[in-house]
Order: C-alpha cells, then structure tokens, then sequence
C-alpha cells in the first residue's frame, strides 16, 4: 500500500484557479522584471533582495526533511513491491555515462572556443581588479583544499545523525536514509510497511506545504533576480562574457540532448513537444530559482502526471540524483578549468586534460550538497595539481555565479528527469 503523495495538492490548486498562478509564462514575466530591475534601479533590487531571500528559505526549510521522506519511503516501496535489477542497472550506466559525457563537452567547448584567450583589454582589466580585490576579503583559497577520495567517502558517513540534522550536511543525510529505506523495504514485516505509510504522509505532506508557496513564486522569483543582478553588476560579466556564452551554450546542447532521450523512452505515448510540454514548469522552477531541491514537487507533478513516470520510481530517483549525479556541475568545472588555464597561458597536455576530465567528475560529486562558495571551491581539486591558481578560479566562479547558476540547474534538473524516465520506462511499458 502507498499513498497517492504527489499530485493530491497539485490537483486541488488547478481546481481552484485554473492553474494560472503556476503557469511558466507567469513565472518567466516574474525572472524577466526582475532582471530589469537589476540592471536599470538598484536601489529598488535591494529592497527586495530581503523578500527574494525570505522565500527562498521558506523553499529551503523543506528541503531536509523532504529529502529524507522521499528517499527513504521511494527506496523502501521498491523493495516492498520488488524492484527489478534493471533499474538499478539503468540508474548506476546512465549517472556514469552522464557525467563522463558532460565532462568531454565541457573541455570540448574549453579547448576549442578558448573563452579564456585574445581576452580585450578592458575585460583584462576588469578581471585584474576583481582578482586583487576579492583577495582583500574574505574568501580564503587555503580553504580551497582538495580532498581525498577517501575523504569525501569518509564525509558520507554522519558520526551523529542529528548533529548531520542540524549542520545541514546533506550528503550525510541521504547515506542515512538510503540506509533506513533499505532496511525497511528489506525487513517486508507489518511493521516496516505502516512505517512506510507514515513516512509516505509526512512526505505528503512537506509536498503540500511547497505547494502553497508556489502561489507566490513569481514575485519571489522577481525579487531574487533583482537583487542578485544587481548585486553582481555588469562589468564582471561583461569581462567573463566569453566562458558564460559557452557555459550557456554547452549546456543548452547537453539539455537538448538529455529531451531527445526523454522522448525516446517515451515515444509510443507523447511526441516530442508534448515531452517539453510536460516538463516546462519544473525547468522554469529550476532556471528561476537556482536551486535543485526547490524543483522536486514540480519535478515529481510533471514526471508522474504529465509523462506518466511510475511514481515510486519517481519518488526515489528524483531526490536522490539531485543529489548524486550533478552533470551540469561537473561540464562548468571543466570549462572553468580551461578557462583558468588560458588566461595563465598554460597549454593543457593530454595527460593534463585527462587529469581535468575526471577531476571534474570527482569535483561536482563531493560539491553536489555544499553550499554555493564551498561547492565552487571544489575546483581546487582539479587546478591545484595542475599548479594552477585555485583561488583566482573560486574568486571569478562565484561573481558570475548568479549568471550562471539558473542554466546549471536547469540542465541537472532536466538530467535528473531524464534519469528518472529511463529507470522508470520498463515498469510504465509493463503496465500499458
């Protein structure tokens, strides 16, 4: 027995209004004057920063306790009905391929468009004082240190749970219901399956609250693109234009990539545009809100009620790959690392590419649940035995990370969606 845990509220909010108030287009207007607002009057983005922020923590509060829910009562519910050696299968080859694939874009794009060559003088300039200043403060790249694999494994397992809880260590906290998920859905007793009940009607729950707040996600969005443009300003991002316009475009050609593979798994029910029909809300919740965890209810409404995705697929893979399989992450690591090289006029070896190619891999996996300064900070492991700046690296990543971030979480969301559709296909083909 499973509750019925994601398109309960969704389905009350269409009765109620038509949808409207969660319509892309609304969404977008509310990115679009944000953005003006940003650029043309910054004293009024600053005034609503604190309102932008104030609902992202709302979306944020969530994010914990729906993580542990849907982890642990998906992973259990497989079990419990019988999960096929398949899915497992598909969900390991399709992570692996993934992030290699977004690796060799990502140095494709580094090595031939060169976005850190025949820079103007102006950007160079810029890129200078920028540098130099951010020095002064108080980012530290001795903090930038790389990990061991070892580490990073070692950092996957809470010493205590709850202090794991209240840290926020989110890697920790998905080992952790990975594990309580397994146990129950192995265990198969009376017991095991009323606690999953419970756990499915907590997650039930979370997803309602979310869903309240999607009331207001326009003016949210409108408020955090005000204040981040704002706050970033232009002569930065005019400098970095080069490694922005190809992080956008290597991203959008990956994203165009994973919609065909979405499609394919499901061609005998929708055509390819009823595919990106589908999945516009959570892409749109994804590019507005720049953060991966914020897009699991929209993810989750679009896969099972829109594509059909068998739900406790659905509910397991979705979460857990946002956290695991971050391609976008690993295809800006890797440019980026370019990018650093270029300016310093280094000329990357084969070993040396070689050497970016997996660290980025490694670099987005141990960044995939930190926050946003410790995650891009990551890339010391792939520039530090290269005998490249790191810290000159993590001070540009994060000024033109407010650009950036909207494409990057478009593309892992969209990634993670497709991850899901193709673990979930055999059970959808089996039941039509």
């Amino acid at each position: 027995m499973k509750l019925n845990n994601s398109n309960i509220f969704y389905k009350i909010i269409n009765k109620l209004n038509g949808g409207w108030l969660l319509s892309p287009w609304l969404i977008f207007a509310g990115v679009f004057i944000g953005a003006m607002i940003g650029i043309f009057d910054k004293e009024l983005a600053k005034d609503l920063l604190p309102f932008g922020t104030l609902y992202l923590r709302l979306l944020q509060m969530l994010v914990l306790p729906m993580l542990m829910t849907a982890v642990i009562s998906g992973l259990g519910n497989l079990f419990v009905s019988g999960m096929k050696k398949s899915q497992l299968t598909r969900l390991i080859a399709f992570v692996f391929i993934g992030l290699m694939m977004a690796s060799f874009i990502g140095l494709m794009f580094g090595i031939f468009g060169r976005p850190g060559s025949g820079l103007e003088y102006e950007a160079q300039v810029t890129l200078g004082k920028t540098i130099n200043e951010s020095e002064r403060n108080a980012i530290n790249p001795a903090q930038a240190q790389h990990p061991s694999m070892f580490a990073y494994v070692q950092a996957m397992i809470p010493e205590n749970i709850f202090n794991a809880l209240v840290r926020g260590d989110t890697l920790s906290i998905l080992f952790f219901s990975l594990l309580t998920g397994l146990s129950m859905g192995l265990l198969k007793t009376d017991a095991s399956k009323t606690a999953l009940i419970v756990v499915d009607a907590f997650y039930n729950i979370f997803l309602s609250i979310i869903g309240w707040m999607m009331y207001i996600l326009p003016f949210g969005l409108l408020c955090l693109f005000a204040g981040q443009i704002a706050q970033v300003g232009m002569d930065i991002v005019w400098a970095t234009a080069k490694l922005i316009e190809y992080i956008y475009i290597s991203c959008i050609a990956t994203m165009l990539i994973y919609s065909i593979v979405i499609w394919w798994q499901i061609r005998h029910r929708y055509s390819y545009w009823q595919t990106l029909a589908g999945l516009r809300q959570p892409i749109a919740v994804a590019i507005g809100t720049a953060s991966s965890f914020a897009t699991i209810p929209s993810a989750l409404n679009a896969l099972i009620n829109n594509l059909k995705v068998d739900q406790r697929v659905a509910d397991l893979v979705i979460p857990l790959g946002m956290t695991i399989n971050p391609p976008a992450s690993v295809l800006q690591f890797a440019i980026s690392s370019v990018f650093i090289a270029q300016i310093y006029g280094v000329d990357l070896q084969f070993g040396q590419l070689l050497m970016v190619f997996v660290g980025a891999i490694l670099a987005a996996l141990a960044s995939s649940s930190a926050p946003s300064i410790v995650a891009l900070s990551m890339i010391a492991m792939i520039l530090d035995p290269l005998g490249l700046p790191s810290g000159v690296a993590i001070i540009l990543l994060v000024a033109i990370d407010p650009v950036v971030d909207p494409i990057v979480t478009g593309f892992n969301v969209l990634s993670n969606c497709a991850l899901t559709v193709a673990v979930g296909s055999e059970p959808a083909k089996s039941e039509g």
